[in-house]
């Protein structure tokens, strides 16, 4: 079975790193992008699994990013969990995105993977959505 695709969309080459190394060593198949409009190239060719998103990038910044792909009728099902040192933002995506879905940096790892396992159905799950338990 082919491993779920995770697209990366980070300016920072060494948080872009470490995320990539992180999700590959774990059983992800990775691509990566260096801006927003990169990413929403890739992420309309691709169709990830999921997208993890910085906030603070030049250019195309993670927010417009997020209201692209949410009124692109072939994007707006992608799922998207936001990885920021934008403290100020973090409040009003968890209610969009949900309490789990946005993580401030430095983040912990095993929550991200944990999160990441949870949205794709990949590496660590049986099921995208587990069951919740009583």
């Amino acid at each position: 079975m082919t491993p779920p695709l995770v697209l990366v969309v980070e300016d920072d080459p060494s948080v872009r790193g470490l995320l990539q190394t992180l999700l590959t060593a774990e059983g992800y198949e990775v691509n990566a992008a260096s801006d927003g409009l990169a990413g929403l190239v890739k992420a309309a060719a691709q169709q990830p699994a999921l997208i993890l998103l910085d906030l603070m990038m030049p250019d195309l910044g993670g927010l417009r990013v997020l209201e692209e792909l949410r009124s692109d009728p072939d994007m707006a099902s992608i799922p998207v969990v936001v990885v920021t040192g934008k403290v100020d933002a973090v409040p009003g995506l968890r209610e969009v995105l949900g309490e789990r879905s946005v993580f401030s940096k430095p983040f912990a790892v095993s929550e991200l993977l944990e999160r990441v396992a949870e949205v794709t159905g990949g590496p660590g799950t049986t099921t995208p959505y587990p069951e919740q338990r009583p």
